[in-house]
């Protein structure tokens, strides 16, 4: 399994956190920078240059705003529900997964 690992040290916005997973999965520029958008890619898949399987670590996260540590969170919650309705819809699951780290 890819293991991506973000450093979350310089992050100041929820902006920065999307900047940096979307170029680290080779997203292209019309890449939508919400939620709903990086479920269609992540785990719906064809769009990114980097497709499952894969882990995104997401370092340095210390001095994490508790906004931008809280779309962190959501975006983990929502990657694992949509497996789940993925899985419950008869296609294959996709290895991926999202974990904070210190």
């Amino acid at each position: 399994m890819t293991i991506i690992e973000l450093n979350a040290q310089s992050w100041h916005s929820r902006e920065d956190f999307y900047s940096a997973l979307l170029a680290a999965l080779g997203a292209p520029k019309s890449h939508g920078r919400n939620l709903n958008a990086l479920i269609d890619s992540m785990v719906w898949g064809g769009m990114n240059a980097v497709e499952p399987p894969y882990k995104i670590r997401v370092l340095g996260t210390e001095n994490l705003s508790e906004d931008i540590r809280a779309e962190i969170d959501v975006v983990k919650q929502a990657l694992a529900n949509a497996r789940a309705e993925r899985r419950a819809s008869g296609g294959p699951d996709v290895e991926i997964g999202l974990e904070i780290t210190s």
